[in-house]
């Protein structure tokens, strides 16, 4: 059945999507894997380095990764020196993660890198439309955290 709003068969929109993140998934681990590291463990270190201070539940939620994944992502971060723990001094058993100056470095060791591989991702567009791109990939993003925040049923 064609969907109205697209004008293409239902499904069609998911499929493209899966299709871009394969297209994106191969390259982009040979990336940052030259750089010793893994695509959670970026996506950590990047996440941390705006939200420093966050649990390894919250990072692994806004990771887009089960917990038990995360926890195995923080303990090779960790281990290899570029996330650090500590006690939450307001929850004592709580730890929150911080990135540490070495993963502050090699977050802009694989800048250049991945500012080339988007410059290539967006290659055929021209103009505005990689910010719209952007803009409208944010606000698809927006709406299905907010699908899944609603109540199952």
């Amino acid at each position: 059945m064609t969907n109205p709003r697209t004008g293409y068969p239902d499904g069609y929109l998911i499929y493209l999507v899966k299709q871009v993140e394969m297209g994106v998934r191969r390259p982009f681990e040979e990336l940052i894997g030259r750089y010793g590291i893994s695509t959670a463990g970026y996506t950590a270190l990047t996440v941390l380095q705006s939200r420093p201070g966050i649990t390894s539940s919250e990072l692994a939620r806004r990771s887009f990764v089960r917990a038990q994944t995360m926890a195995e992502t923080v303990a090779a971060l960790a281990d290899s020196g570029l996330v650090r723990r500590e006690k939450d001094p307001a929850h004592g058993r709580q730890i929150l993660l911080f990135i540490t100056e070495r993963g502050q470095e090699r977050v802009a060791d694989i800048a250049a890198g991945v500012t080339t591989f988007e410059a290539a991702m967006m290659s055929r567009l021209s103009g505005d439309e990689p910010a719209e791109l952007t803009r409208i990939l944010r606000a698809v993003r927006d709406a299905l955290t907010e699908v899944a925040a609603r109540p199952k049923g």
